[in-house]
């Protein structure tokens, strides 16, 4: 009986990468690594039965490797959570994209290489592997420690910088030139796109995979899922865009659904076979004779990815306001490159833009600095401290007192009105639906109405008509977004910006309009038009906007709880406040602080020093330099650093040490039978054999913040409780049963 190649290659693809990871994995080595040298042994440059025969299929299935692992990141990205990685991660991120960009453009021009490959080289560069970073802190235990949040946003930031840059790249391979103005029309008709598929695809996807997960089982979750987002890919390869950005915006946008880590657990199989057999075609490529041959290409390369990104990134992160040592793990956190470098050198293959030779020379760039992430990561205890000792004192008590101003300002501007921000970005949104409706029109509707009538200027206006009917709601919208509450006057500022908009609003339909007709025209018939549509029937628009605009907002308000915070009972987490010598709070007792009873902030764990002091009794006096581990809101937290001004938020260097435990918030269930059962708060001991406390109680669908220590534990009851991350099993099995 015949085989067909593709499936004896992918048997021989995944029996090596298998047999290959487990051994990297027992090793304690990234099993990306793994893939890559199974790839370099199965590949045309090493003799023997094992190499494959039917690459063409098995570029495709690393196509499909791209996809789903772009689709993947897209599920993990959220809006919401970009909001909240701060100006310090955003910061940090852009300050280290470009330096890197232009140290590899450097690096390329001094190696000799066209200017095209060296603007190649500094993208591939400067994005480091979220893969292999995720990997690497889970592995070594560091994922909960709190420079990883900081590492996680650059992450994410990155990520959407990489996206960005592909689409670029692109629009330089398609053309062979780079210039600025081609670039910037580029990246314009980039925003108008983009923007165009998250507006309507927030305004109807998570409404139907709401319905779908309602009413579907899991394989039609997943059915769906992979169909939206293989349909973008389509799109986007129809626009002449990098397949991988389709992938990424469906997921962002599904990233916005309650049902997203549904949708993250039933693709993670397929993301995990097609991603193997990505990495494995990268290795596939790995030519032993070519590194051998470019040694010092590779040397120079990987010494400028370390060195560039440990330097920038720590530097960045001073500079946003964070304290030594978490810029000191951010950067030697980010010191590698990965996915993105050969999903960008591949584009250069494949457009033929790049010399062959740069594919392995990057890959084994990348291949050393995975190789040294886990060890850099190991030596940054030691590398903060050596930093520490090697600086003069004034400059760490400048650091320090910069790293203070830097959050108080943060937390001040935080705390303003962003209304006019919101209004902003509502204007935007709709501009991108009237230049989508006026796009599709002019792009499917002329033509077959030129047909219909010989009059092409006819044609042409019933076109027109056709735009600004579909488009009036959206128009009404830009117009009256920033309109003033009603009995405020509208005068000063408010009035400004009601008549910029306006303004701009007639200036772009007038724009659009010009594409059907004499510019004078349009503008005359746009603004007569408006004014008899708005005057007679402006209820009726209003009515449809207002539609509109409240299912794409019904889109984001059926998104999941930050992952941060999800198991919290109510908008409550865990935040540490640190005690400054001039703070007003030091010398009281928790009672006469009073932060329960006046902000709502409740006191878990104490830390002073070496020590760390569980659930403080209320006559616990605080002290200058402690670390207090409290849950609250963040309307009670900004509500007392208002008040207290000298106490900051994360700001103590000795909250990092590694001789202090960990403390999470835990969300566990009450099984029957477990020893919890029929136990009160009190007399469980959760303090004294577990070092935990508990702050919220779950029954019967009634929640409990803080309940009395009377309170017995049920069967069927879930407990939030703050403890350190060495007790999860211990608690585990008060609750729920012997675990394995």
């Amino acid at each position: 009986m015949h085989l067909p190649s593709l499936i004896h290659d992918l048997a021989i693809i995944l029996g090596v990468a298998a047999i290959v990871t487990f051994v990297f994995q027992r090793i304690k080595q990234p099993v990306v690594l793994g893939y890559i040298l199974a790839g370099f042994i199965v590949g045309p440059h090493t003799p023997g039965w094992l190499s494959i025969s039917d690459v063409p299929n098995i570029t495709t299935w690393a196509e499909l490797g791209v996809i789903f692992l772009m689709f993947s990141l897209g599920l993990e990205f959220s809006f919401r959570r970009l909001a909240k990685v701060g100006g310090s991660a955003g910061f940090t991120a852009i300050v280290q994209t470009i330096t890197m960009s232009l140290l590899g453009y450097g690096a390329g021009q001094w190696l000799g290489w066209t200017t095209i490959e060296s603007l190649f080289l500094g993208c591939m560069i400067s994005i480091s592997s979220t893969t292999i970073i995720i990997k690497a802190l889970d592995e070594l235990g560091l994922k909960k420690k709190k420079f990883a949040e900081n590492v996680f946003g650059i992450l994410i930031v990155e990520d959407l910088v990489a996206i960005l840059m592909l689409v670029a790249l692109t629009n330089i391979a398609m053309t062979s030139e780079v210039g600025g103005l081609d670039l910037l029309m580029a990246a314009g008709k980039l925003a108008v796109v983009v923007g165009a598929w998250f507006v309507l695809g927030m305004f109807a996807v998570p409404h139907f995979v709401r319905s779908v997960s309602k009413h579907g089982t899991n394989e039609t979750l997943i059915i769906v899922s992979l169909g939206l987002c293989l349909t973008l890919v389509t799109i986007s390869a129809k626009f002449e865009y990098s397949v991988a950005l389709g992938a990424f915006i469906m997921g962002a946008i599904l990233a916005e659904s309650r049902d997203v880590h549904r949708i993250e657990g039933l693709l993670e199989p397929l993301r995990d076979v097609f991603g193997a057999v990505f990495f494995v075609s990268v290795g596939m490529l790995l030519d032993p004779q070519v590194i051998l041959n470019n040694l010092t290409e590779v040397g120079l390369i990987t010494v400028v990815i370390i060195m560039g990104k440990v330097i920038s990134v720590t530097i960045a992160s001073l500079l946003s306001g964070q304290n030594t040592s978490n810029s000191v793990h951010a950067g030697l956190s980010l010191g590698q490159i990965g996915e993105f470098s050969f999903i960008i050198a591949t584009l250069g293959l494949n457009y033929k833009v790049i010399d062959p030779k740069l594919y392995p020379i990057i890959v084994a760039a990348s291949l050393i600095t995975t190789f040294t992430t886990p060890y850099m990561i190991r030596v940054a205890p030691a590398a903060t401290t050596f930093l520490e000792k090697i600086l003069p004192d004034r400059w760490l008590k400048n650091l320090h007192r910069y790293e203070f101003w830097i959050k108080s300002r943060l937390v001040s501007k935080k705390s303003k009105d962003n209304g006019s921000m919101k209004k902003i970005l509502k204007w935007l949104a709709n501009a991108v639906v009237v230049i989508t409706v006026f796009a599709l029109v002019r792009n499917f509707a002329v033509e077959p109405l030129s047909r219909i009538f010989e009059d092409r200027s006819l044609a042409h206006i019933l076109v027109w008509g056709l735009g600004f009917l579909f488009s009036t709601p959206f128009i009404w919208g830009m117009s009256t977004i920033f309109r003033p509450q009603q009995g405020t006057a509208v005068d000063g500022p408010a009035g400004g910006m009601l008549f910029l908009s306006q303004l701009l609003t007639l200036m772009l339909v007038g724009f659009l309009s010009s594409e059907f007709l004499s510019f004078r025209v349009a503008v005359g018939m746009t603004f007569a038009v408006g004014l008899v549509l708005f005057m007679l029937f402006w209820r009726k628009i209003d009515s449809y906007y207002q539609w509109f605009e409240e299912r794409f907002a019904s889109g984001f308000e059926d998104a999941v709880v930050d992952p941060l915070n999800r198991y919290a009972p109510w908008d409550m987490f865990l935040v540490e406040l640190a005690i400054d010598s001039e703070s007003r709070l030091v010398g009281q007792t928790l009672l006469e602080s009073q932060l329960r009873e006046k902000y709502g902030i409740n006191v878990v764990v104490m830390k002073r020093g070496r020590k760390a002091i569980v659930a403080p009794r209320a006559n616990e006096q605080i002290f200058p330099g402690d670390v207090l581990l409290c849950t609250a809101t963040e309307d009670e937290i900004q509500r007392m650093l208002n008040d207290q001004k000298t106490v900051r938020i994360d700001g103590s260097d000795s909250v990092e040490r590694d001789d202090l435990e960990s403390y999470q918030m835990h969300q566990l269930h009450v099984n029957s039978g477990a020893r919890a059962v029929g136990n009160s708060i009190r007399s469980a001991g959760l303090n004294l054999h577990f070092s935990s406390m508990v702050v919220g109680l779950e029954r019967e669908k009634k929640r409990i913040a803080n309940p009395n220590s009377d309170t017995n534990f049920e069967a069927g009851d879930r407990v939030w409780l703050v403890g350190p991350d060495s007790k999860k099993k211990g608690l585990t099995e008060f609750f729920q049963g012997a675990v394995d």
